[in-house]
């Protein structure tokens, strides 16, 4: 049967406007495009310099090499951590917008905080658990260095001692609130918005306790003025071998780390989850990668994102009952 001449022109035009799917004619899809296909940005929610930055820029550095495209990291501090993490929340979950989170930044302020304006069990998807720090606990000269004679002391002294910590919620905070739970002693908080103050103020005799970061601490090491009594978490620090843990020293059980780990938007596809959790718990595997790690006083994990989403989760309940229990609780 012959076509009309004005039936083809129609066709013709159809096809060409890609608009006509059935027949001979059809148009195929474009075949998807692979992910990535353009930079990844990560979100690291404290300024640059610290421990967060340090560690996001690691990962990027491994992240770039095995993705093959530029991965940026972006500093956005504030109100512990809320700007940062309120943009990747809000960010479209297509795997180009991540955060490095970490429990000083997600699972504490939540706990601390009534009001905290995210919810970190629906705003998130976790990836990868990259890596870990401890808190070190430091004495002044004068006082016992040993776990065991410290706490004989701060008993008989009953809240007449005081321990600095970086501020408020932190994890090293949380940490001295553990051991005087565990051991009923009591000694008075003295928060700091830096380290280097309240090192000064250890120093000088006006604060008898500091707990750090690990990454402080290693920095430390080599100061015969002060003396490393206990870590908090279950293993020995590799830049402070010396130092046993609060575990070792007689308190059973005792674990207090802050984790870093890599997060996107809540809906992240699995595909893209999953390619991301597989780069990221190799590079956490590398050995010169956690040489690197080690060396500033982190502890390599690496984790996968099914691994990573049970942790987040148990973190988040741990220190919400834990600062309820202990009366820690803001904003109510």
């Amino acid at each position: 049967m012959r076509k009309s001449p004005f039936l083809a022109a129609i066709l013709a035009a159809c096809v060409l406007a890609g608009s006509f799917v059935a027949g001979p004619w059809a148009s195929m899809p474009a075949a998807a495009q692979a992910y990535p296909a353009r930079p990844i940005t990560v979100i690291a929610p404290f300024a640059a310099g610290g421990s967060t930055d340090l560690v996001a820029r690691l990962l990027a550095e491994g992240l770039q090499a095995r993705l093959g495209q530029p991965i940026i990291v972006e500093n956005k501090p504030g109100a512990t951590g809320v700007i940062g993490n309120r943009e990747v929340a809000k960010a479209p979950p297509d795997g180009y917008t991540l955060l490095l989170g970490n429990a000083g930044a997600l699972s504490i302020p939540a706990a601390m905080n009534a009001n905290y304006p995210l919810d970190l069990a629906r705003d998130f998807t976790p990836i990868s658990l990259a890596a870990e720090f401890a808190g070190v606990m430091i004495v002044r000269k004068g006082l016992p260095t040993t776990l065991k004679e410290f706490i004989a002391y701060a008993k008989i002294r009953d809240g007449k001692l005081n321990f600095g910590s970086s501020g408020v919620g932190s994890s090293v905070h949380l940490a001295a609130e553990l051991l005087m739970k565990e051991t009923g002693i009591k000694m008075q908080h003295v928060p700091y918005k830096g380290g280097s103050n309240s090192m000064t103020d250890l120093l000088a005799g006006t604060l008898d306790v500091l707990f750090v970061s690990s990454p402080v601490a290693v920095a430390q090491a080599a100061n015969k003025e002060i003396h490393f009594v206990a870590v908090t978490s279950r293993y020995r620090l590799q830049e402070l071998p010396d130092v046993p843990t609060m575990e070792e020293a007689g308190l059973s059980g005792f674990d207090v780390t802050s984790w870093m780990g890599m997060l996107g938007p809540a809906r992240l596809p699995d595909a893209i989850r999953d390619q991301l959790s597989t780069a990221l718990v190799s590079i956490a595997k590398d050995p010169a990668t956690q040489a690197r790690l080690r060396t500033v006083g982190f502890e390599p994990i690496g984790k996968d994102a099914a691994e990573f989403e049970q942790f987040y989760r148990a973190d988040i309940k741990r220190w919400t009952d834990f600062v309820k229990e202990r009366g820690l609780r803001e904003g109510l």
